[in-house]
């Protein structure tokens, strides 16, 4: 530990992060890693982009910063090489029960993310991970003047005990929904606008627990375009549950949103006010995020029904302020289907 210490006073100044464009042409640089809170814990990434490293390619040690690596010995130098014959890859996190402990504690750490991410040696290839999803804990690394993995790389994370997922991702529910009949049934009639027989459907398959989170959403959407807004709440409270508790993969976000937006428009065209607003409200905690939704809401002909009440009053005050303050767009469509 102390030759450790040591070693990282005499080298604090060589230790800086590689820029990854250089380093790995066609990646571009991530995001340097940071001490003020650690992440920690299981998620799933799916990978789409990766490169095997060779750290006697990697280092130049005729740069100034790297040169400390030649005046190591040979058994040193060997050791420090081997530490960084990994992965290095690109991807997101599709799901994430990781944690932040720190400053900025969270649960959920991650989830939708783009990271870069390091692979330690262990006999994963880039063949075996490309465009696959991995189980893994992921671990972030205090890289502040370190150099060990996966420091001198502009990143901070470390996927341990990767392991590549079966077809279907993890996603047990997505997997049940793709052998549903009935719900490959529903989707047909969705996607052809019959929305009393898509309904029909989409029940027959949740009640054998075969509707992903898309399902769901659609079988909510069906019934409000048949004016059957009583109906829908069951699908899209359970949506929007799965949403509030972090249980949501990444690539369903989308379809998430849309169906929380479709239970406040439903309550606010069953006249109840306070459970519309209540959501729309969650939308003004990050209104960058959820700018697209917020201007539905105001100009959505469901709020109609509640346009007069006290709560939607309120709430559409501070929406126009939030409107109003300055930043980049950086929320996709919210849309209604």
């Amino acid at each position: 530990m102390i030759q450790r210490l040591l070693w990282c006073q005499s080298c604090l100044a060589l230790w800086l992060a590689i820029a990854c464009a250089t380093v790995l042409g066609g990646f571009s640089t991530a995001a340097s890693a940071t001490c003020m809170s650690l992440i920690n814990g299981p998620v799933v990434y799916e990978v789409q982009g990766c490169k095997a490293l060779e750290p006697e390619k990697l280092f130049d040690l005729s740069k100034d910063k790297y040169a400390w690596i030649g005046g190591l010995d040979s058994a040193g130098r060997k050791a420090f090489y081997n530490s960084y014959r990994g992965l290095y890859v690109k991807g997101r996190v599709i799901k994430s029960q990781a944690n932040a402990r720190g400053i900025a504690a969270e649960d959920g750490a991650l989830g939708g993310d783009t990271l870069f991410m390091y692979i330690a040696p262990g006999g994963l290839q880039c063949a075996a991970v490309l465009g696959k999803r991995l189980s893994a804990n992921l671990r972030q690394i205090c890289c502040e003047g370190g150099g060990d993995p996966p420091c001198l790389l502009d990143t901070s994370y470390v996927l341990m005990q990767p392991q590549v997922l079966a077809a279907g991702g993890g996603d047990q529910s997505k997997a049940k929904a793709k052998r549903s009949k009935d719900y490959i049934a529903a989707e047909a009639a969705f996607n052809q606008k019959r929305y009393k027989v898509a309904a029909k459907a989409y029940e027959k398959a949740r009640a054998n627990d075969e509707l992903d989170v898309p399902g769901y959403y659609h079988l909510g959407y069906s019934y409000r375009m048949l004016d059957q807004c009583a109906d829908a709440l069951p699908a899209l409270r359970h949506v929007s549950d799965m949403e509030h508790k972090k249980q949501v993969w990444a690539d369903d976000e989308q379809d998430a949103r849309k169906a929380t937006l479709l239970l406040a428009r439903c309550y606010a065209k069953m006249n109840d006010p306070q459970s519309s607003v209540a959501i729309l409200n969650s939308y003004l905690i990050e209104p960058l995020k959820y700018q697209n939704e917020i201007a539905e809401s105001l100009k959505g002909a469901d709020f109609g029904w509640i346009h007069t009440s006290r709560d939607y009053r309120d709430y559409r005050k501070e929406a126009r302020k939030k409107q109003r303050q300055p930043g980049p767009t950086v929320a996709p469509p919210a849309g209604s289907k």
